[in-house]
């Protein structure tokens, strides 16, 4: 397999892995908490808190989601034989390219 093709294998997956976003617990809340300026994607493939007088909620949150996030990501890497950052890197491209208002500043 070339490192080409693997690329693009990846970035196949995380079509499916958009759908974990979409129906995970709180996705609305994460949605609501984006638009609200507490929460923000980072380069990382992981969420930040944006802001500190975010509530304790949406740094729970945050948490919750990353946790997944990183679980997610440890499943597709070691599937695919790749580095976990890759696949957080690569996943993140996509969450921001989609949102991009919603990226750390």
């Amino acid at each position: 397999m070339t490192r080409t093709y693997g690329t693009k294998r990846i970035a196949i997956l995380f079509i499916a892995f958009g759908m974990l976003f979409g129906v995970q617990a709180g996705a609305a809340n994460l949605g609501q908490a984006k638009s609200a300026g507490w929460l923000c994607e980072q380069t990382d493939g992981y969420l930040r808190v944006a802001r500190a007088d975010a509530p304790a909620d949406v740094k729970a949150l945050a948490n919750t989601i990353n946790e997944q996030r990183r679980a997610e990501y440890q499943r597709i890497a070691a599937k695919n034989r790749v580095a976990v950052e890759q696949v957080a890197g690569l996943t993140a491209q996509r969450v921001i390219g989609d949102a991009p208002q919603f990226r750390c500043k």
